[in-house]
């Protein structure tokens, strides 16, 4: 065998042995995050064009045994974001807008509608109101009604600001309903038609779309859970589509966003300027529909997506030719933590497996301390009981819930998406906050 030979065998026997210790790796990563029910969906790996990983773990519909595929279709939730700004973007490419208009410009009569600009759409500091936060709009979130552009900009435009265009990053699901609203009057066409004619045709994403329910291959379809265990599972409900609109309709699948991958590393949807000031960020490690944030000295440029039974993320560094693609059909918070250490992985980082919670034992002179009723709002009443050397949650006069302790004022209930946090305010009075899934609800002790 001669020396070039040699070497190249070599090289190649050490680069197959890397792969196969990183596939391992990331295995054990998910099937980690699995048992934690953290994780239940599909992977996909790419790295210097090769797919290097794509799995896919758990269930697609509990009640029917059927399991998740490469070839499912999920809703992508706030990955819709990037599709968004990118569409804004290719306008500009073409000299239909400038990033530095006023919404004035677009929309007639909107309120500071000449001090908000596009630029301050995209980049989350317009201060408009955000829509998740009316009781209304979380309402009509699972209906099925179509809601015109005027009907969407009910929910924020004649709102306060919350601080002055411009001054602060706040992420706005509002400001990137808005954009799709300024995308469909300058292109003339409704925000899915302008979606499919920039970016998913030809791409040819044949699995991507705005309205889930429109999905016609019935096997590619999965279910939102917003908790999923061996032992129990509770079925989420769709959003509305036609009101989570350009900040978060979407759904897609594993091959389509790799095509999405390929699109923007080969400036095939906008141009490389465009694209760079994309990826350039402005306030908070934001740019334009991308976050760009540091791992382990990396830069990378990601986004995720997390809506009521659904969590999406999409991590890339184009100088190194690496992207993460996660697609989850449970509610999670840990979709983020888990792309980044898989990142890690690949590019031989340290990294952690994560654990079970254990619990912990508090004494109960402090537990007694968190006992009584709390009131959330006139509809949802909580209340802290004391027994057996533990503290038990009752909603609005439900069944009783365990708590563990994994801090002092920090607990969390088995097999369920739920956190119990106690805390003094400042009339030194405890407050309760509960966390289950994407909701977060607070309230005082009243007695």
């Amino acid at each position: 065998m001669n020396l070039k030979l040699w070497l190249f065998f070599i090289v190649f026997t050490t680069n197959l042995s890397n792969s196969q210790t990183q596939e391992v790796k990331i295995d054990s990563l998910l099937k980690a995050y699995g048992r934690l029910n953290k994780f239940n969906g599909t992977a996909l790996v790419i790295e210097k064009r090769q797919k290097i990983y794509e799995r896919s773990y758990g269930y697609s519909d509990k009640t029917q045994n059927k399991l998740i595929s490469s070839q499912s279709v999920f809703p992508i939730g706030s990955l819709t974001k990037p599709f968004t700004a990118l569409l804004i973007l290719r306008l500009f490419d073409e000299h239909k807008i400038s990033i530095n208009e006023p919404v004035s410009n677009f929309v007639e009569d909107f309120p500071n509608g000449k001090e908000i600009t596009v630029k301050h759409l995209l980049t989350h500091t317009s201060g408009l109101f955000e829509s998740l936060d009316d009781p209304i709009y979380r309402e009509q979130l699972y209906t099925t009604r179509q809601f015109s552009s005027k009907e969407k900009m009910l929910f924020f435009r004649d709102k306060p600001l919350e601080f002055t265009p411009g001054s602060k990053f706040s992420y706005s699901n509002s400001g990137y309903d808005l954009l799709g609203i300024i995308i469909e009057k300058i292109s003339g066409m409704t925000y899915e038609k302008c979606l499919n004619k920039y970016i998913l045709k030809p791409l040819k994403m044949t699995n991507t779309g705005l309205v889930y329910s429109a999905v016609k291959n019935e096997k590619k379809k999965v279910k939102g859970y917003t908790y999923l265990s061996k032992t129990k599972h509770k079925e989420a409900k769709f959003w509305n589509p036609y009101l989570s609109f350009s900040s978060g309709a979407m759904y897609s699948s594993l091959e389509d966003l790799q095509k999405f991958y390929n699109g923007l590393k080969n400036f095939k949807i906008v141009s490389k300027e465009s694209f760079d000031a994309a990826t350039t960020p402005f306030k908070e490690g934001y740019g334009y529909g991308w976050f760009i944030d540091k791992i382990g000295g990396d830069e990378i440029v990601d986004h995720g997506g997390n809506i009521e039974g659904f969590t999406s993320y999409f991590l890339m560094n184009l100088k190194n030719d690496i992207c993460v693609i996660l697609l989850n059909n449970i509610t999670s918070q840990s979709l983020e933590r888990i792309g980044n250490s898989i990142y890690k992985i690949v590019t031989n980082k340290p990294y952690v497996i994560p654990k079970p919670k254990e619990e912990i034992i508090v004494k109960p002179e402090i537990l007694q301390n968190y006992t009584g009723e709390y009131e959330v709002s006139a509809n949802y009443m909580a209340e802290i009981t004391f027994a057996e050397n533990s503290l038990f949650l009752q909603i609005n006069k439900e069944g009783k819930l365990k708590l563990s302790a994994e801090k002092e004022n920090l607990f969390f209930i088995k097999d369920e998406y739920i956190t119990v946090e106690f805390n003094l305010n400042q009339n030194n009075i405890y407050e309760l906050k509960i966390k289950e899934g994407l909701s977060t609800k607070t309230g005082d002790k009243i007695k």
